[in-house]
């Protein structure tokens, strides 16, 4: 008898954006889970020369701040240019990513991340990490969307250094309302939706989710960042709560879930 996958029977709702859910969702699809893809957040770049400026105002430091952060300039810096061309920041600036993800989306496009967290990848972790104790006097950038929060920033200006923001994409909700969720949880059943950022669970109750069947469904979030925010909210099911929005900790945790079921 073939040995039962551990998702076989799960439906799971991914809400990240179209284009950044393929891998989480094969994975899952592999464990035997039925993945709906609904994208709760779409990213629009902002189109601006910022970066062109931060390369050649030589920050001493250029902070990413997620993959976005990394791949809306860098495509459109790209553009126009031979396949394989690699973009050059200058010697004496330093390259930090907030997580793995980010690193390897700058690695992706030749650039290699001199500061990375390597225990949870949020603004707390990348502030803990010893390059960015002693900052006085330095200039930095943060690579970012519009909006967020002033954390990083914050903290370096308290450390003694001069920051700036460059903003290259926004965020904004591609959908109207949940009835394909609804629909689905009333007809079939949901069993986990996964949020992956704030802007996305908030984007999902705006739409209503707290007045349907969907506020008992369980939701998976990837930082207790998110965890907080549903605490604001009125839901009225389960919540489980990733160490960080990865791939690898999210499955994990959707694993741990279903054994534990």
């Amino acid at each position: 008898m073939a040995e039962r996958l551990p998702l076989a029977g799960k439906t799971i709702v991914v809400t990240r954006p179209q284009g950044q859910s393929s891998a989480i969702s094969k994975r899952l699809g592999e464990l035997g889970a039925e993945v709906i893809k609904f994208p709760l957040i779409a990213i629009e770049s902002i189109s601006n020369q910022n970066l062109n400026q931060a390369i050649l105002n030589n920050y001493n430091y250029l902070i990413f701040t997620s993959r976005n952060s990394v791949e809306m300039p860098i495509r459109a810096l790209m553009d126009g240019q031979s396949s394989g061309s690699k973009i050059n920041f200058p010697d004496t600036t330093k390259i930090a990513a907030v997580g793995k993800q980010t690193a390897e989306a700058l690695a992706a496009h030749g650039v290699s991340a001199a500061i990375v967290p390597t225990e949870s990848f949020n603004s707390e972790a990348l502030l803990a990490h010893k390059a960015l104790q002693l900052v006085a006097g330095k200039r930095i950038a943060i690579i970012r969307g519009e909006g967020g929060r002033d954390l990083l920033r914050d903290t370096l200006i308290e450390r003694g250094a001069e920051v700036d923001y460059i903003d290259v994409y926004r965020r904004v909700c591609p959908v109207d309302n949940l009835l394909p969720l609804v629909k689905c949880q009333e007809q079939a059943g949901i069993d986990i939706i996964m949020f992956t950022s704030v802007e996305g669970l908030n984007n999902y109750y705006s739409l209503g989710a707290s007045q349907t069947s969907l506020q008992h469904t369980t939701l998976l979030v990837g930082s207790r960042r998110i965890n907080a925010a549903i605490n604001e909210v009125s839901h009225r099911g389960q919540v489980l709560v990733a160490d960080d929005p990865s791939d690898d900790k999210m499955v994990n945790c959707v694993l741990s879930w279903a054994a534990s079921d």
